[in-house]
């Protein structure tokens, strides 16, 4: 159970545009419940990673105070959202620029720095709480995690204190197979280890590796906060108690195949890996730590088509009423429990 300590870890899903609204009216719930101090760690997975740029774009790369995530971030993130459509804009312009026609990932990038105001580098963003984007490694099948003190996935190694580009790494994150294709990240110049604190000596890297959306491994960005067998992450830096699932991958539906060699067939075919892995994880979590009144478990249930491109406003606050509703109605004796600790922790 949460005690006056409890530290909340968010497992933010993947699924575009549709996800990021729906995990800020998560985010909103959390606010208006006086929970929001309490999140000390946040995992994010495409879509989700995006919600969590332009969140801290408009605060200048610090985590927002409670009320003011209410009343200012959310505003300024609406419109944004609503009013700088990056995925119409980056289709219009990728005719007129050559440099992007074989690099669509490093394009989405610009247009996030350019439309949503995403700047600075993994070295500005705040220790608390811990924001990890994660990524799919090809070469290793592995997942890629970044954050401000470490790089890297367990095959590979690790480098720490990365300074690489918050909108790039956000773009990798995103970056779907063939919709917008991988993101290349070379290692020169930049010293490996082999553990994640930077205390074995440096080893042999390839040259570069190749970054795809962080839902081609774990489109739910559990791995950074929970494992299969151990259970919630209990390093020090990152330890968590209450671990909260926000899922908004769209559902597997009957389809028709596309002729021989469609796109929509390996988008159908990786969507349904994807949902096979997300449901044997969801088994898991709801074995060890839902059972046990450790976390709760959100799934969207609005139909919403897996794209980057903005939505009608009404489209925007079906989604995100959808997402503070599920927050609000999951697990009553939790969330009271969690009303409790907030409200002993700010009296």
């Amino acid at each position: 159970m949460l005690k006056e300590t409890s530290r909340i870890g968010l497992a933010l899903s993947g699924g575009g545009i549709r996800a990021s609204i729906f995990h800020l009216g998560v985010l909103q719930y959390l606010a208006e419940a006086n929970l929001f101090s309490q999140i000390a760690n946040i995992s994010s997975v495409s879509g989700a990673s995006l919600a969590m740029g332009v969140i801290f774009a408009v605060n200048g790369n610090r985590w927002p105070r409670q009320d003011e995530f209410i009343h200012t971030t959310i505003p300024r993130v609406r419109e944004i959202i609503l009013h700088n459509n990056i995925q119409a804009t980056a289709i219009r312009r990728l005719p007129f620029l050559p440099q992007y026609w074989g690099n669509r990932v490093k394009l989405l990038a610009r247009m996030l720095e350019e439309k949503w105001g995403v700047c600075g580098t993994l070295q500005d963003l705040p220790h608390f709480p811990y924001w990890e984007i994660n990524c799919t490694t090809f070469e290793t099948g592995r997942n890629f995690r970044l954050r401000r003190d470490y790089m890297g996935d367990p095959t590979i190694g690790y480098v720490q204190n990365p300074r690489l580009p918050i909108s790039h790494m956000i773009a990798a994150s995103a970056a779907f197979p063939v919709l917008i294709g991988p993101y290349v990240l070379k290692t020169k110049g930049l010293h490996w280890t082999r553990d994640k604190h930077g205390r074995t000596p440096g080893i042999e890297v390839d040259e570069r590796y190749t970054l795809w959306d962080g839902g081609v491994y774990d489109n739910l960005g559990l791995d950074a906060l929970f494992k299969i067998g151990r259970g919630l992450e209990r390093e020090l830096d990152k330890e968590i108690d209450f671990l909260i699932v926000s899922n908004a991958g769209a559902p597997i539906h009957k389809q028709a195949r596309q002729g021989h060699f469609s796109l929509a067939n390996l988008r159908r075919l990786l969507d349904i890996a994807s949902n096979q892995v997300g449901t044997l994880r969801s088994q898991q979590v709801y074995t060890s730590v839902i059972s046990q009144n450790h976390g709760m478990y959100l799934k969207i249930g609005v139909e919403y088509p897996t794209t980057l491109n903005s939505p009608t406003a009404e489209d925007f606050e079906i989604i995100f009423r959808h997402g503070f509703d599920c927050a609000s109605r999951a697990n009553y004796s939790t969330v009271s429990s969690l009303k409790a600790s907030a409200s002993r922790v700010n009296s």
